[in-house]
């Protein structure tokens, strides 16, 4: 794999981890063509409301039972399973470009379904969906035929041989429990308001070799990743993530990315491709990628 194959796939990958932790939208995001199968928000969790960006009126004071490094990533995440939907919002930067993703995800008998997708500013236009551990993708730099979207099955034996192998592991979110839960550090900073919702402030630390290991990065792009990510994530007295942020280096490449959530308890649809509209890494001469 060339340096600068292994450092956008590293990048991609982080950048689909980041959003299937939670999809991001304040529109309809529903999928446009993206198919006819849809999957509607469930009535789990919508109790939490959406009086503001958690479903939470109080605006000081804050939070459940501090968490420990052991339980934080479990925490929060059955925190958002148990909502049932959220829409959130990322803004990240790259090497000095900057690009904004939207969408919004629902869990379904526990599985996760998500929309993302580019605002209309952004440099590179990309959109993805997650259908219960499946990741498909669509954009212009993916050299894609025209209205296809790439589909990464983490059961398909063709993803083996594709650089993109890691994106359809993370699309499981047990995997992604797993690779992410492992946090070397961690530490209370304190309560703190974010646009009005009560918030419990961490700071974190998490192994990246973990996060490697667990989703399958190609040891290429793993070798340029730090061998520790800190970040900060906010959430509120129910666990649930208000917002995080992220910072790295990968080959001299900075990147950041800020994610906030929101509309906990929205009634969201999220629609499946279809997969006469979908091809396969293999089918799309995305298999391996050396030289």
């Amino acid at each position: 794999m060339k340096r600068s194959t292994a450092r956008i796939s590293v990048a991609a990958f982080l950048a689909a981890a980041t959003l299937l932790t939670g999809c991001n939208s304040d529109d309809s995001g529903s999928g446009g063509s993206a198919g006819k199968q849809t999957s509607d928000a469930t009535s789990a969790g919508t109790d939490a409301g959406t009086t503001d960006a958690t479903g939470s009126s109080d605006d000081t004071g804050s939070t459940g039972e501090e968490l420990d490094k052991a339980s934080f990533y479990k925490a929060v995440i059955d925190a958002q399973v148990e909502a049932g939907s959220y829409r959130s919002r990322s803004s990240s930067t790259t090497a000095g470009m900057s690009a904004v993703m939207e969408g919004e995800a629902t869990y379904r008998d526990g599985k996760l379904f998500g929309h993302v997708k580019s605002s209309a500013d952004s440099p590179q236009q990309i959109e993805g969906v997650v259908a219960a551990g499946v990741l498909y993708l669509k954009g212009t730099s993916l050299g894609l035929p025209s209205g296809k979207w790439l589909k990464l099955d983490p059961n398909d034996p063709d993803n083996a041989d594709s650089p993109l192998a890691a994106l359809a592991a993370v699309a499981d979110p047990e995997a992604a429990l797993r690779a992410m839960g492992d946090l070397t550090a961690l530490s209370k900073v304190g309560e703190e308001s974010i646009e009005g919702v009560a918030t419990t402030h961490y700071k974190a630390t998490m192994s990246t070799k973990n996060y490697a290991d667990v989703l399958g990065l190609p040891a290429e792009a793993a070798k340029l990743m730090p061998a520790t990510m800190p970040f900060d994530m906010w959430i509120d007295e129910e666990n649930r993530p208000v917002k995080m942020t992220l910072e790295f280096d990968i080959a001299g490449q900075k990147s950041s990315t800020e994610q906030t959530y929101f509309d906990y308890g929205a009634d969201i649809d999220v629609t499946v491709p279809e997969d006469a509209d979908t091809v396969t890494p293999k089918q799309a001469g995305l298999g391996g990628l050396g030289g």
